[in-house]
């Protein structure tokens, strides 16, 4: 009886051994939340805008330092205040932003003179999340992640492609501002 009963204990313990074994076994792997290089994110987004152009037949557009401060600016306006437009919260636009920075933009064509434009995009750190019990797993993206996602979604839309696509600019910035809670706010302002 003794015998019985031990191997009926040490059967149960095996069991109980088994399903804990299988519950972890199909929970997710954690990962830490990735180190982003906004200045290496935003000089990714501008080849990758400038692939664009080539495929176009157009010009490369140049890297403006001073256009890439402006919008880094905005994106952590955004960032800090939770919102997403290219009106700040007290109704300021691109380019009272270039005015406040001592930038101007007066490209001549015809009879027309344009003074700037802009871009914005709203991404994420991560495409998705799951629970398991109570803990939270991340499924991160990568810097070129982040990059591509950024210029597909410009291109996928008319008026951001057509921005980009604009024969007479001839120089961009970008900034990059990342909230607390992941949210990765973009900014592209072009001369």
């Amino acid at each position: 009886m003794k015998v019985s009963r031990l191997f009926s204990i040490i059967a149960v313990l095996m069991i109980a051994l088994f399903v804990f074994s299988c519950a972890h076994a199909f929970e997710p792997k954690k990962k830490p939340r990735p180190e982003i290089s906004i200045p290496w994110l935003e000089k990714q987004i501008h080849d990758l805008v400038n692939l664009e152009r080539k495929k176009k037949g157009l010009s490369a557009l140049a890297w403006n330092q001073k256009l890439s401060a402006i919008a880094r600016k905005h994106s952590a306006d955004m960032a800090e205040k939770n919102y997403f437009s290219h009106y700040s919260p007290e109704g300021k636009d691109f380019l009272y932003r270039y005015e406040q920075a001592g930038f101007q933009c007066n490209i001549r064509i015809g009879n027309g003179i344009y003074l700037g434009g802009e871009n914005i995009f709203q991404a994420n750190l991560y495409d998705t999340v799951t629970y398991v019990n109570g803990a939270a797993y991340y499924d991160w993206n990568t810097e070129a992640d982040i990059a591509n996602q950024v210029v597909r979604g410009w291109m996928n839309s008319a008026l951001h492609r057509k921005n980009i696509l604009t024969p007479h600019w001839n120089t961009e910035g970008i900034g990059i501002s990342i909230s607390a809670d992941g949210m990765v706010f973009v900014t592209q302002n072009f001369c």
